[in-house]
């Protein structure tokens, strides 16, 4: 098997693996599999040589294909990630001025002057 087949097969195992999704549960499982697709893949890169035979060169055309449909799908799981981040970050927040509300300095209803 060339390293070009390989890596088309391992290609389209991540794409399957990207097109199940960002799981509610247990994402970190998730993210140690991407993780593993895409540092195997990164290696099977960096061995290919640069001279292809006409059938390489079609299934580097269908690698570039792939390539095409799983970075959507890698920007949408960013996206959610980030919205996910936001939602912490505004739960504690939150909480902490739930917890003490009289901690930080309020300005509301007070006049600063500023001059001298």
């Amino acid at each position: 098997m060339s390293a070009v087949q390989e890596l088309l097969e391992h290609t389209e195992k991540l794409y399957d693996h990207v097109k199940m999704g960002l799981p509610e549960e247990e994402p970190d499982h998730y993210f140690e599999e991407l993780n593993e697709y895409i540092e195997y893949r990164q290696k099977l890169i960096e061995r290919l040589t640069g001279n292809y035979n006409k059938e390489e060169k079609e299934l580097g055309k269908q690698l570039v294909e792939i390539n095409k449909l799983i970075q959507p799908y890698l920007d949408k799981q960013l996206q959610e990630i980030k919205a996910q981040l936001m939602k912490i970050r505004t739960k504690r927040t939150n909480n902490t001025k739930y917890a003490n509300p009289y901690q930080g300095n309020s300005a509301d209803g007070m006049f600063f002057d500023k001059r001298k």
